[in-house]
C-alpha cells in the first residue's frame, strides 16, 4: 500500500482529505467490529456432533442413561448450548410443548445480540460506502487504489460479513438440533 500517496491526498484536497481520514477510520472500525464478532461466534462454536450425540445417547440409553444425564448437567460445550441444557433440566417437570417454546425463545434471544451487532456493522458499511461515493464524485476512486482507503477493501469486508451471516444461520440450525435432541431424541438424526 502506498501510504505516502494517501497522506499527500489527505493534505492537499481540503475537506475531501478530511473525508479520506473519516473513511480510513470507518474502515478500521468496520474491520475491528467484524473481527470481534468473528471471535464471539468462535466461542459459541461447539463440537456439534459430539454434543448432539451425547445428548441423544443420554436420553435414549436404558443402561447408564442416568449417569450420562448427570454428566450432561455439568459438561460445558459453548455458552448458548450450556444455557439450553441448563434450561431444559430446570424446566424438566413442565409440559414438553412449553419447554419447546421456551428453548426456541432462548435460542432466538441468545442469537439476537449477534444479529444486532451484524446489522450495525452493515449500517456502518453503508455509511462508509456513502462517503466513498461522495469522494468518487469529487476526486475519483482510481486515485485511492493501493492506498489504505482502497474501496476494494470494503468489498472484501462485505464478503466476510456475508460469511459471518451464514455462520449465524448455521449456529441457529445447530442450536435447533440440540433443542430437538433434548426434547425428542431420535436414533437416526
Amino acid at each position: 500500500m502506498d501510504i505516502q500517496r494517501f497522506l499527500e491526498l489527505a493534505r492537499t484536497h481540503g475537506w475531501q482529505g478530511i473525508a479520506l481520514w473519516g473513511v480510513l477510520l470507518a474502515q478500521a472500525l468496520l474491520w475491528v467490529g467484524l473481527v470481534r464478532l468473528h471471535w464471539a461466534l468462535r466461542r459459541e462454536d461447539a463440537p456439534w456432533e459430539e454434543c448432539v450425540g451425547k445428548i441423544r445417547s443420554a436420553f435414549l440409553r436404558k443402561v447408564n442413561g442416568q449417569e450420562e444425564i448427570n454428566e450432561l448437567k455439568v459438561h460445558r460445550y459453548a455458552p448458548l448450548v450450556d444455557k439450553l441444557v441448563a434450561l431444559h433440566f430446570a424446566e424438566e417437570k413442565s409440559d414438553r410443548f412449553d419447554r419447546w417454546l421456551l428453548l426456541r425463545w432462548k435460542i432466538r434471544e441468545g442469537l439476537r445480540p449477534y444479529w444486532i451487532r451484524w446489522g450495525h456493522l452493515l449500517i456502518a458499511f453503508g455509511v462508509a460506502v456513502w462517503f466513498l461515493n461522495g469522494l468518487r464524485v469529487d476526486i475519483g476512486l482510481d486515485i485511492l487504489k493501493r492506498t489504505p482507503c482502497d474501496p476494494r477493501l470494503l468489498w472484501v469486508w462485505l464478503g466476510y460479513a456475508m460469511i459471518i451471516a451464514w455462520k449465524l444461520v448455521h449456529l441457529q440450525g445447530n442450536l435447533e438440533r440440540v433443542q430437538r435432541a433434548l426434547l425428542l431424541p431420535r436414533r437416526d438424526e
